[in-house]
């Protein structure tokens, strides 16, 4: 497995550090979600670091860093475990405070030992599943399956097409799921938690049961214990018998589990599958040269997680870094087949080296991002305070603008630094059709020395709205930029969807040009009419 680096790290230079327990999983002030992660060392005790939640698929309790740096050789504490249970729905969930304290010691803090906990009683033992491990054996083997998970029907995002026909389970995965992970094993298991009722209930019960006790502490505003945080609480479903492998340790007869490494028993409701994904191609092969590009400098396998990187660029071919398997064994074995509709052209001509293009193997250490990817690349956010800035994935009907910006970043010199904001409640224009909240995007251009603001409304019903491009004036603060951008939003409200001519009239300090969206335009149109107006 690649080696993996934590930018975010509390203790002295090569002081050992192990990871002992998980807190509750909470959204920051920006919409992203983030997990608690306890580590101690032997001199300075515990302390609580927080990452983004996609980094869970890399964590494993047990584990020794050294400067923030995963040692993979060094054994973790444990040893192996093997027992079986009738029915999932047989545990007892209480709290990590229920632990002996010869097993684990939270040092007295209550985010740590309130933390969830499975009690299964079995030949004389009481194995203790920790919440967190659980729901990440079962469903999330990656960044994007820990997304998905804490989103509402968020399964049925990853998933296009999914239909018995004549025994046969078609079952196509949508292009929000890397390429790299479109693999067999990968399919069997989406489409057995997709298909599963009972595996299906628990995977929505956990999202469910979060956002159910966000609602009943706080009805008026849940966003304000999901930021706190919330212990994360499956309803086990009626399934049986399974049958666990584990890495755990034992007190006199209790075994606390801290790594899952196999469960088995599991039934898939289908015997064969037809499994499509966009990037399955038919490969023909043709005479042609093959193209060659090597690349200065030694390979390396090294990554280092940015925790900071607000939105992770969303790419269909990008890099999946490998994380260690739980084996996830079937009672049935389903034959799945790959259907392949389009056709990519393979040379197997001579080889020919060729200097330029991207290409060759990756060099250095490689910068990745566990945080919630968004289509737009990775662009850092505008530093609001008073304006509420939300994840891009909420941003329905501003792909187009995405893309935009996307091309204005590599055709011109620009700096780019973009926030997605709900537009405010109060109106019918505040909704769209599909009843989710209009949301627009700010962006912050910096070209030939000069600084705009570009201010876009969502538009999936083609609402007929100009974009806004503000220009300030050298002595306007940034604080006054925000004041006025969220009048101009009031306003836009107020108007019933149209920008208010009295609110851009009373933004001093500002000068304010609009550009029209033509239906003609295609995104590099459209970008070019745009850095035509940043003059």
């Amino acid at each position: 497995m690649a080696a993996l680096k934590l930018k975010s790290w509390p203790f002295p230079e090569n002081q050992e550090a192990e990871l002992i327990w998980f807190g509750s999983p909470f959204m920051d002030y920006k919409g992203n979600w983030r997990i608690r992660v306890a580590f101690r060392a032997s001199s300075s005790g515990i302390k609580v670091v927080s990452y983004p939640w996609g980094t869970l698929p890399y964590l494993r309790i047990g584990q020794i860093y050294t400067n923030a740096v995963y040692d993979q050789i060094r054994p973790m504490s444990g040893s192996v475990f093997h027992f079986t249970i009738n029915s999932l729905d047989q545990g007892t969930i209480t709290n990590g405070f229920k632990l002996p304290k010869r097993l684990i010691d939270f040092g007295k803090n209550p985010e740590l030992g309130l933390q969830n906990i499975i009690q299964y009683r079995t030949n004389g033992l009481t194995h203790c599943i920790p919440v967190i491990e659980f729901v990440r054996a079962m469903f999330i083997n990656s960044r994007y399956l820990a997304y998905y998970f804490l989103q509402p029907h968020g399964l049925d995002l990853l998933v296009d097409k999914s239909h018995v026909q004549e025994r046969t389970l078609h079952f196509n995965l949508s292009n929000r799921v890397p390429a790299r992970l479109a693999t067999d094993n990968n399919a069997r298991h989406l489409s057995w938690i997709h298909t599963d009722p009972q595996i299906r209930s628990l995977w929505d019960s956990v999202y469910q049961n979060l956002f159910s006790q966000a609602i009943k502490n706080s009805p008026s505003n849940p966003s304000v214990l999901l930021r706190k945080g919330i212990p994360l609480e499956p309803t086990l479903p009626e399934v049986g018998p399974i049958e666990f492998h584990v890495r755990g340790v034992q007190f006199i007869d209790y075994v606390l589990v801290k790594e899952i490494l196999a469960i088995g028993g599991f039934r898939h409701p289908s015997e064969e599958i037809l499994f499509w994904h966009p990037s399955k191609k038919k490969r023909e092969s043709s005479a042609g040269d093959k193209s060659v590009r090597f690349i200065s400098g030694a390979s390396t396998k090294d990554y280092v997680f940015n925790e900071n990187s607000d939105y992770a660029k969303e790419d269909i071919n990008q890099d999946v870094i490998e994380t260690p398997p739980t084996i996830m064994k079937f009672i049935n074995y389903p034959v799945l087949e790959t259907r392949r509709h389009s056709v990519k052209q393979s040379n197997t001509g001579n080889e020919v080296i060729v200097s330029s293009g991207r290409g060759g193997k990756l060099t250095g250490e490689k910068e990745v991002s566990t945080q919630d990817s968004m289509e737009g690349g990775d662009t850092p956010p505008i530093d609001f305070q008073a304006l509420e800035t939300i994840p891009a994935h909420e941003a329905i009907g501003l792909e187009q603008f995405f893309q935009m910006i996307e091309i204005l970043k590599k055709s011109f010199p620009v700096s780019v630094r973009m926030s997605v904001l709900r537009v405010p409640p109060g109106k019918r224009f505040s909704v769209c059709a599909n009843g989710s909240r209009r949301t627009c995007a700010v962006v912050q251009v910096t070209y030939n020395g000069s600084t705009y603001y570009v201010v876009e409304v969502a538009r999936p019903d083609d609402w007929s709205i100009s974009t806004l491009i503000l220009h300030p004036s050298d002595q306007i603060s940034f604080r006054a930029i925000e004041y006025n951008i969220k009048q101009l939003l009031d306003g836009l409200v107020r108007k019933g969807g149209h920008w208010d001519q009295n609110v851009l009239d009373r933004c001093l300090g500002l000068t304010i040009d609009k550009l029209k969206h033509y239906q003609s335009d295609s995104s590099r149109d459209w970008t070019f009419r745009l850095v035509g107006k940043l003059v």
